[in-house]
This record gives structure tokens, sequence and C-alpha cells, in this order.
């Protein structure tokens, strides 16, 4: 039920920023050169500049995001194993118990 309202917000949201965009670039058409240290830039209007800083900051974002990601799946990977282990551990103590118990109860 939830779903399609996810979606339709998603979908505005998607509309308003790309709107934002376009507004944008319609309303600054400047042509700059962007001049770095080291670099300067070709001559480009100032909002694709910006998308470009957007898109660079979001493949930046991404690549960051999926590197703790990645490192949090393997963390879960070895406690998962680790847990296996110690519930293997439990259970085998359990049965010795147990047995010990019903030993201890014939005599």
């Amino acid at each position: 039920m939830l779903k399609w309202l996810k979606r339709i917000i998603y979908i505005v949201f998607v509309v308003f920023f790309l709107a934002v965009g376009v507004f944008f670039a319609i309303r600054n058409p400047q042509i700059i050169s962007l001049d770095l240290v080291f670099w300067q830039g070709p001559q480009l209007s100032v909002a694709l500049y910006m998308i470009l800083a957007f898109t660079v900051g979001a493949c930046v974002a991404l690549l960051v995001s999926s590197v703790a990601f990645l490192r949090s799946e393997r963390q879960i990977r070895v406690l998962t194993r680790k847990y296996e282990k110690t519930r293997n551990e439990v259970d085998a103590l359990r049965k010795v118990s147990i047995t010990k118990e019903l030993s201890v109860g014939k005599e």
C-alpha cells in the first residue's frame, strides 16, 4: 500500500529537481572557463559545470558508501560464522550435559 506512495513521492522529487536544473540552466547561460591551480578547463556554461560537479560528487559518494557496505557485509559474514560455531559448541555441551544427567539419574 505504501509502495505506490513512495514511488509517487520519488517521482515528484525527481521532477522537481529536474525542473530546478532546467530553470537554472536557462537562467545562467554564461560561458565560463574553470581555472584550477594546475589545470584550466574548457569554456562551458555554468549549468554544465554544476551538473558535472554534482555527478562527480554522486559518483564519489557511491564509491565511498560501497566500500563501507562491502566492509559491513564482510563483518556480517565473519560474525555469522562465529555465531554458528558458538551455537554448535553450545548444542554439543547441552548434549553432553543431558547424557551426564541421564547417566547420573540411572545410578
